[in-house]
């Protein structure tokens, strides 16, 4: 094996550039492989927790990337706030800097999050060293290491096999690595969809950084900022989420579709109570040109994250459900501790065998406990809960029970679900 291993990382994701940089500050020599022909402005907002923006920081993109209007866009989230089908307040928790946080947990379009690393890939690894449309197929393992299989995604046509010492399947929930490792199972249906879109909203919502949901334990509405530039005008670019209870959708073509506003028009409007940035959630969704139905799956944990010279990581590894902000967190926290791993394992002489080994002892049980916490609603089961204690009720009384045990109530939830996930402490090199 050479003396600087060639690292394939299949799928230009977040976790697959974030592991990208973690190699390439360690000094390993990693070429992205992607899908994608082109890489679309796609997809919707997603949170990402301090401990992650904090992992990026030091992998050398600041903050200020993340946040600035031209650029990554973000906002600096300060609080998530929670309250009933019918618009009853619960509690609200800080978060990131308003909760004394070294860094900033971050509410942003997925797309310019995504632009922001990929800007920083090709600027350090080379134009040359991150490959689209490149759809892997299937992948041979032996002594002299892995040959990697694909073809051209818009023609179809095989490309020439790829040849590397180390090979990380960063391929998302539908992972082809991941089938080529284990088998092509399909995932568990969790019995819920999840639609989402994006609007433009006259008005901020609170402070302008704040998260907010309402709901119980049936169906749920979250709706938070993710742009930094309409903050600043005093407008609101929306990105919300609705999930709901659904029948398995089919075949996976059917897993992700374009939904219409009469597909979740009669649920929303028994949400009329509530009220974000002037608006109730039936009045945001109509706001919104296109909404997205997502059908949530899931898989159970792995024993292991070890394949001799092949991992997973993020998706392809341990498929989150979009409870607590984890996705793209915990994909980062992968991609950093492969980094420190493969410093390691070459320092000490293991080479990439031993540290996918150290990387698998390092994310697997951690990365599991993350996707057990998150099926029974992550934090989101506040709303739940509540719900289930104030049956019966009515909304004065309701309102009375919230104002006097909400916030304990909220204080007990989330410290049930934090007691069930891994300490957000970053991992040290050995030496």
């Amino acid at each position: 094996m050479a003396a600087k291993p060639q690292t394939i990382i299949v799928g230009g994701g977040i976790g697959g550039c974030t592991a990208a940089l973690a190699l390439h500050n360690v000094g390993a020599d990693v070429t992205i492989y992607e899908s994608a022909s082109v890489l679309a402005e796609i997809g919707a907002g997603i949170n990402v927790q301090a401990v992650a923006i904090g992992v990026l920081s030091d992998l050398g993109i600041p903050v200020e990337a993340f946040h600035d209007p031209v650029q990554g866009d973000g906002i600096l989230t300060s609080a998530v706030e929670y309250y009933t089908t019918d618009g009853i307040f619960i509690a609200n928790e800080a978060v990131g800097l308003a909760a004394g946080s070294t860094h900033p947990q971050m509410s942003v379009h997925r797309a310019k999050f995504h632009n922001t690393l990929v800007a920083e890939c090709r600027r350090l690894l080379g134009d040359d060293k991150f490959i689209l449309n490149s759809k892997f197929i299937s992948l041979d393992q032996d002594d002299s290491g892995v040959t990697l299989h694909f073809q051209a995604s818009d023609s179809r046509e095989p490309l020439p096999p790829v040849q590397c010492d180390f090979a990380i399947g960063a391929d998302g929930l539908k992972s082809r690595v991941r089938a080529a490792l284990l088998g092509d199972v399909e995932p568990r249906y969790t019995g819920r969809t999840i639609y989402r879109g994006l609007c433009e909203i006259d008005n901020l919502n609170k402070d302008g950084n704040t998260v907010s949901l309402c709901g119980d334990a049936t169906k749920n509405f979250i709706c938070y900022p993710i742009s930094e530039s309409r903050r600043r005008e005093g407008k609101f670019h929306c990105n919300w989420g609705f999930c709901a209870l659904r029948p398995h959708p089919g075949g996976q073509e059917s897993w992700t579709h374009l939904a219409s506003r009469a597909d979740i028009r009669d649920e929303l409007a028994t949400m009329d109570e509530s009220n974000f940035g002037g608006l109730t959630p039936l009045q945001i969704v109509e706001k919104t040109e296109k909404i997205i139905g997502w059908a949530l799956f899931d898989r159970d944990p792995l024993d292991s994250f070890d394949f001799g010279a092949v991992t997973l990581l993020g998706d392809a590894a341990h498929p989150l459900l979009p409870y607590g902000s984890q996705g793209a967190t915990q994909a980062i926290m992968d991609a950093e501790a492969l980094g420190i791993c493969y410093a390691d394992a070459i320092e000490a002489g293991t080479g990439v065998q031993g540290c996918v080994k150290a990387y698998s002892e390092m994310r697997c049980e951690v990365s599991g406990k993350v996707v057990i916490a998150n099926r029974d609603m992550g934090s989101t089961a506040v709303l739940k809960v509540v719900d289930e204690e104030c049956k019966g009720m009515s909304r004065e009384e309701k309102r009375s029970w919230c104002q006097e045990k909400g916030s304990e109530l909220h204080d007990s939830v989330i410290q049930k679900y934090r007691a069930m996930m891994p300490k957000s402490v970053r991992p040290q090199r050995k030496t």
